[in-house]
Protein backbone atom coordinates (compact mmCIF):
# COMPACT_ATOMS: atom_id res chain seq x y z
CA UNK A 1 0.00 0.00 0.00
CA UNK A 2 1.10 3.77 -0.83
CA UNK A 3 1.80 5.39 2.45
CA UNK A 4 -1.79 6.70 3.70
CA UNK A 5 0.05 10.31 4.40
CA UNK A 6 0.90 10.04 1.00
CA UNK A 7 -2.73 9.43 -0.54
CA UNK A 8 -3.88 12.41 2.52
CA UNK A 9 -1.53 14.80 0.93
CA UNK A 10 -1.96 14.78 -2.56
CA UNK A 11 -5.57 15.16 -4.34
CA UNK A 12 -6.39 14.14 -7.51
CA UNK A 13 -8.79 16.66 -7.66
CA UNK A 14 -6.37 19.80 -7.85
CA UNK A 15 -6.12 21.30 -11.81
CA UNK A 16 -4.10 24.24 -12.90
CA UNK A 17 -3.72 25.89 -16.04
CA UNK A 18 0.19 27.15 -16.23
CA UNK A 19 1.36 28.65 -19.34
CA UNK A 20 2.85 25.45 -20.76
CA UNK A 21 -0.11 23.41 -20.60
CA UNK A 22 -2.59 22.29 -18.06
CA UNK A 23 -1.18 20.77 -14.97
CA UNK A 24 -2.91 17.43 -14.35
CA UNK A 25 -2.00 14.86 -10.78
CA UNK A 26 -0.55 11.95 -11.57
CA UNK A 27 -1.90 8.98 -10.15
CA UNK A 28 0.22 8.01 -7.18
CA UNK A 29 -1.02 4.44 -7.72
CA UNK A 30 -0.95 4.06 -10.92
CA UNK A 31 2.77 5.10 -10.83
CA UNK A 32 3.75 3.13 -7.44
CA UNK A 33 2.74 0.03 -9.40
CA UNK A 34 4.34 0.78 -12.67
CA UNK A 35 7.96 1.62 -10.07
CA UNK A 36 7.84 -1.34 -8.41
CA UNK A 37 7.44 -3.17 -11.53
CA UNK A 38 10.20 -1.56 -13.53
CA UNK A 39 12.81 -1.77 -10.02
CA UNK A 40 11.90 -5.69 -10.05
CA UNK A 41 12.96 -5.78 -13.48
CA UNK A 42 15.93 -3.31 -12.73
CA UNK A 43 15.19 -0.71 -15.80
CA UNK A 44 15.21 2.12 -12.64
CA UNK A 45 18.64 2.23 -11.08
CA UNK A 46 18.13 3.19 -7.81
CA UNK A 47 21.99 4.14 -8.06
CA UNK A 48 21.22 6.84 -10.54
CA UNK A 49 19.34 10.53 -9.62
CA UNK A 50 15.59 10.31 -11.15
CA UNK A 51 14.28 13.49 -13.21
CA UNK A 52 10.34 14.53 -12.90
CA UNK A 53 10.48 16.43 -15.42
CA UNK A 54 6.49 18.99 -15.35
CA UNK A 55 6.27 17.61 -11.70
CA UNK A 56 3.62 20.21 -10.47
CA UNK A 57 2.75 20.04 -7.16
CA UNK A 58 5.86 17.07 -6.46
CA UNK A 59 3.60 14.06 -5.95
CA UNK A 60 5.90 11.67 -8.15
CA UNK A 61 9.36 13.35 -6.33
CA UNK A 62 7.98 12.51 -3.20
CA UNK A 63 6.17 8.83 -4.35
CA UNK A 64 10.00 8.33 -5.98
CA UNK A 65 11.89 9.51 -3.05
CA UNK A 66 10.13 7.45 -0.57
CA UNK A 67 11.28 4.40 -2.35
CA UNK A 68 14.86 5.64 -1.47
CA UNK A 69 15.69 6.80 -5.26
CA UNK A 70 17.01 10.00 -4.98
CA UNK A 71 14.98 12.36 -7.02
CA UNK A 72 14.70 15.86 -8.56
CA UNK A 73 11.77 18.00 -10.04
CA UNK A 74 11.33 21.00 -11.89
CA UNK A 75 8.27 22.83 -12.66
CA UNK A 76 7.94 25.89 -14.96
CA UNK A 77 4.89 27.71 -12.49
CA UNK A 78 6.10 29.55 -10.09
CA UNK A 79 3.09 28.55 -7.60
CA UNK A 80 3.09 25.00 -8.48
CA UNK A 81 6.89 25.14 -7.46
CA UNK A 82 6.37 26.43 -3.87
CA UNK A 83 3.13 24.00 -3.38
CA UNK A 84 5.75 21.25 -4.32
CA UNK A 85 8.05 22.60 -1.74
CA UNK A 86 5.85 22.79 0.88
CA UNK A 87 4.43 19.66 0.25
CA UNK A 88 7.61 17.79 -0.12
CA UNK A 89 8.58 19.92 3.32
CA UNK A 90 5.94 18.79 5.20
CA UNK A 91 6.52 14.82 3.89
CA UNK A 92 9.48 15.05 5.58
CA UNK A 93 7.98 16.26 8.55
CA UNK A 94 5.89 12.84 9.11
CA UNK A 95 8.61 10.96 8.21
CA UNK A 96 7.72 9.65 4.65
CA UNK A 97 10.82 11.19 2.92
CA UNK A 98 13.81 10.49 5.12
CA UNK A 99 17.15 10.62 3.94
CA UNK A 100 16.70 10.09 0.26
CA UNK A 101 17.11 13.21 -1.77
CA UNK A 102 13.90 15.14 -2.74
CA UNK A 103 14.75 18.14 -4.68
CA UNK A 104 12.14 20.83 -6.74
CA UNK A 105 13.72 23.45 -8.85
CA UNK A 106 11.72 26.00 -10.72
CA UNK A 107 12.70 26.13 -14.51
CA UNK A 108 11.98 24.85 -17.77
CA UNK A 109 13.20 20.76 -18.43
CA UNK A 110 14.37 21.75 -21.79
CA UNK A 111 16.68 24.71 -21.12
CA UNK A 112 20.43 23.53 -19.84
CA UNK A 113 20.48 26.47 -17.59
CA UNK A 114 17.84 25.38 -15.43
CA UNK A 115 20.48 21.55 -15.22
CA UNK A 116 23.45 24.24 -14.26
CA UNK A 117 21.24 26.04 -11.99
CA UNK A 118 20.62 23.07 -10.38
CA UNK A 119 24.29 21.66 -9.97
CA UNK A 120 23.50 18.60 -11.51
CA UNK A 121 24.24 17.79 -15.30
CA UNK A 122 21.21 16.71 -17.58
CA UNK A 123 23.19 13.59 -18.23
CA UNK A 124 23.52 12.48 -14.54
CA UNK A 125 19.62 11.09 -14.55
CA UNK A 126 19.04 7.74 -15.10
CA UNK A 127 15.19 7.88 -15.53
CA UNK A 128 13.11 10.86 -16.91
CA UNK A 129 9.38 10.78 -15.44
CA UNK A 130 7.15 13.09 -17.56
CA UNK A 131 3.35 13.37 -17.47
CA UNK A 132 2.45 14.29 -21.18
CA UNK A 133 3.51 17.90 -21.32
CA UNK A 134 5.86 18.73 -23.62
CA UNK A 135 7.09 15.05 -24.15
CA UNK A 136 8.11 15.55 -27.68
CA UNK A 137 10.45 17.90 -26.78
CA UNK A 138 11.84 16.26 -23.53
CA UNK A 139 12.19 13.21 -26.09
CA UNK A 140 14.23 14.99 -28.60
CA UNK A 141 16.47 16.25 -25.42
CA UNK A 142 16.71 12.83 -24.23
CA UNK A 143 17.64 11.45 -27.91
CA UNK A 144 20.30 14.36 -28.46
CA UNK A 145 21.69 14.60 -24.60
CA UNK A 146 21.06 11.78 -22.54
CA UNK A 147 23.45 8.97 -22.07
CA UNK A 148 23.04 5.62 -23.27
CA UNK A 149 21.07 3.32 -21.34
CA UNK A 150 18.83 6.37 -19.90
CA UNK A 151 15.09 5.43 -19.30
CA UNK A 152 11.80 7.69 -20.21
CA UNK A 153 9.02 7.04 -18.59
CA UNK A 154 6.26 8.72 -20.50
CA UNK A 155 2.73 8.20 -18.41
CA UNK A 156 -0.44 9.08 -20.50
CA UNK A 157 -4.39 8.24 -20.30
CA UNK A 158 -3.96 8.04 -23.99
CA UNK A 159 -4.05 4.13 -25.58
CA UNK A 160 -2.52 5.70 -28.66
CA UNK A 161 1.64 4.88 -28.22
CA UNK A 162 4.11 7.67 -29.17
CA UNK A 163 6.89 7.17 -31.15
CA UNK A 164 9.97 8.95 -30.61
CA UNK A 165 13.45 9.37 -32.65
CA UNK A 166 16.42 8.23 -31.07
CA UNK A 167 14.62 6.43 -28.29
CA UNK A 168 13.69 2.39 -28.31
CA UNK A 169 10.47 1.58 -27.08
CA UNK A 170 10.58 -1.28 -24.71
CA UNK A 171 6.99 -2.00 -23.45
CA UNK A 172 3.76 -0.21 -22.08
CA UNK A 173 1.97 -0.80 -18.08
CA UNK A 174 -1.84 -0.33 -18.80
CA UNK A 175 -2.91 -0.09 -15.16
CA UNK A 176 -5.79 0.76 -13.30
CA UNK A 177 -5.84 2.85 -10.06
CA UNK A 178 -7.60 0.69 -7.26
CA UNK A 179 -8.27 4.10 -4.93
CA UNK A 180 -11.14 5.88 -5.43
CA UNK A 181 -10.71 9.73 -4.57
CA UNK A 182 -13.42 11.26 -2.12
CA UNK A 183 -12.06 14.89 -3.46
CA UNK A 184 -13.99 14.23 -6.97
CA UNK A 185 -15.97 10.91 -6.21
CA UNK A 186 -15.09 8.71 -9.73
CA UNK A 187 -12.47 5.85 -9.94
CA UNK A 188 -9.65 7.43 -11.90
CA UNK A 189 -9.10 6.44 -15.09
CA UNK A 190 -6.67 3.77 -16.52
CA UNK A 191 -3.40 5.32 -17.21
CA UNK A 192 -0.19 4.10 -19.35
CA UNK A 193 2.63 4.18 -18.28
CA UNK A 194 5.11 3.80 -21.54
CA UNK A 195 9.09 2.78 -21.06
CA UNK A 196 11.63 3.78 -23.79
CA UNK A 197 15.51 3.68 -23.32
CA UNK A 198 18.18 5.68 -25.58
CA UNK A 199 19.69 3.73 -27.71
Amino acid sequence: MISEKLLDKFSMGYLKETDTGIFIPSSLDIIRQAFIHLLSKDIIDLDKPFLDAGCGDGRIVALASSMGIASWGIESDEELTALAKHNLINLRALGVIKETTAMIHRGNFCDNKTYQDMNIEFTDFGTIYNYDNNHENLAKKIAKDAKPKTIYLLYSGDEVKEDFSGLIFLHELALANRFKDASIGLEVPQGFVRVYIKG
